[in-house]
């Protein structure tokens, strides 16, 4: 016989009516309720004033939430908050909107693999902006660059725009403000979700007139990109021209400029945001083990022209991503709703009820990943492909047909603009950053730190 939701495990210390609110962590939420997974269990739950959360994870439970036959996906949390600035986007929007659809069935022919091999240039110009930047300036702030680069590729892939944030002045005008109230509202989005009774509403009141602001600066940076567009006799074969001038097959119509809107700030907000905090944790870690960027440089990058057909062949580099993304992986968790009633580790779900599958911790359990799952070990996807049939949850990109469309091209970014600065560059931490520590906006991405970048004696 199965047990009731209320009968999971909880945190120490609750008290009546106000419930868990010992255990709230506003800042680091996923990273404490990762603590509370390896204290209490694969399935437990926090409760305040009534609200139950139950959080997953364990790697066999949440496998088993990613079966689209008993599980769907939830809108909940700081996914739900960003609907205040990317309203309809393909994160966004609720899976009964037809414009999700619409769009996403638009926008699949954008991430092709013939598709990839036209955006590889844009994206190799944007790492070699970055590497002339680091020759001029090797001590860096690897935060700040890789919001500039990620953004960067975004605006000259995706929508043939450069930012001007890599110090070549050719940008759009605003982009400083854009970025400054992007991430202003990515804080509050994850903060928001965590906030303790009546002080969360006190803060949401204090706030509310900035965030307004904030939100009208980011939707009118991209209506003027938009606009240039449209006004333009260029037909560029990127994802604005597709979201502007392709019908849907199935409605024969075409997205709404709103929605091309939305779909723009998505791209910028969440694909920026989760690649710029892969790539700060893998030149941590590259930063801090200069054995590791040798042997990549040496195995499989140097004497290379870092071209299309190169770059998606970098094996050891790619199983070293995958490593990141398993230990830290920017989107730390999601949202599952069950379909009908399920027996989730004993316990009852009932039908519509969501809990939340962390990521960050059923990547790392040991009953799954062995007794060095905290370990970093870059080599750990080099013979392995995991399946469906592989009995480890490793689901980064998210779920079902809600999963991440950006996905390839992110890791095709990643992986370019790694190789790029390996073969130019050793890297080295800069005094006081012995260890990662991370933030949590919406996503999950390393504290501010510093490197130092000096050219190598042996180059391509």
């Amino acid at each position: 016989m199965t047990k009731q939701l209320s009968d999971l495990p909880h945190p120490s210390g609750r008290v009546p009516i106000l419930g868990d609110i010992r255990s709230v962590d506003r800042r680091r939420p996923t990273q404490h309720e990762a603590t509370l997974a390896r204290e209490l269990g694969p399935i437990f739950q926090r409760e305040l004033l009534g609200d139950r959360l139950v959080v997953v994870g364990g790697s066999a439970l949440g496998r088993e939430t990613l079966n689209e036959q008993n599980w769907g996906r939830a809108l909940v949390g700081p996914l739900a908050q960003l609907r205040e600035i990317a309203g309809s986007g393909l994160f966004t929007a609720r899976s009964k909107d037809p414009l999700w659809g619409q769009a996403r069935r638009i926008l699949t022919p954008g991430f092709s693999q013939e598709a990839m091999r036209a955006y590889h240039d844009a994206m190799a110009s944007v790492a070699e902006d970055l590497v002339a930047k680091w020759t001029r300036h090797p001590v860096l702030d690897v935060h700040d660059d890789m919001t500039a680069a990620t953004l960067e590729v975004i605006g000259r892939a995706g929508f043939s725009q450069r930012m001007g944030l890599l110090g070549d002045g050719q940008g759009a005008d605003g982009t400083d403000a854009f970025v400054a109230a992007l991430g202003r509202v990515l804080t509050w989005a994850s903060e928001s979700t965590n906030d303790l009774p009546i002080v969360g509403a006190v803060r949401e009141l204090l706030g509310a007139g900035r965030r307004r602001q904030d939100v009208a600066t980011a939707r009118t940076f991209v209506e003027n990109i938009i606009e240039r567009r449209k006004a333009s006799s260029a037909k560029d074969n990127d994802l604005l021209g597709l979201m502007l001038d392709s019908i849907d097959p199935e409605t024969g119509d075409k997205l709404p400029v709103d929605n091309v809107r939305d779909q723009v700030l998505t791209f910028l907000a969440a694909g920026h945001e989760t690649t710029a905090a892969l790539m700060e944790v893998a030149l941590f870690h590259l930063a801090a083990d200069p054995d590791l960027a040798n042997e990549l440089v040496a195995v499989e990058m140097e004497g290379t022209h870092l071209d299309y057909s190169t770059v998606v062949k970098l094996r050891r580099t790619r199983a070293f991503i995958n490593e990141c993304l398993r230990l830290y992986p920017p989107a730390p968790g999601f949202f599952r709703v069950a379909r009908t009633d399920q027996n989730l580790g004993g316990y009852t779900v009932p039908a519509g009820r969501a809990v939340f599958v962390l990521a960050l911790a059923a990547q790392k359990d040991p009953a799954a990943w062995g007794p060095d799952a905290e370990e970093f070990r870059a080599d750990r996807f080099l013979n392995e492909r995991l399946t469906a049939s592989s009995g480890r949850f490793f689901s980064p990109w998210g779920a079902g047909p809600r999963a991440c469309i950006g996905r390839q091209f992110a890791i095709h970014e990643v992986t370019l603009l790694i190789a790029s600065i390996l073969t130019r560059f050793d890297l080295k931490l800069t005094e006081g950053h012995g260890n990662l520590t991370l933030r949590e906006r919406a996503t999950l991405r390393p504290d501010p730190f510093q490197i130092v970048a000096t050219p190598r004696e042996t180059r391509r």
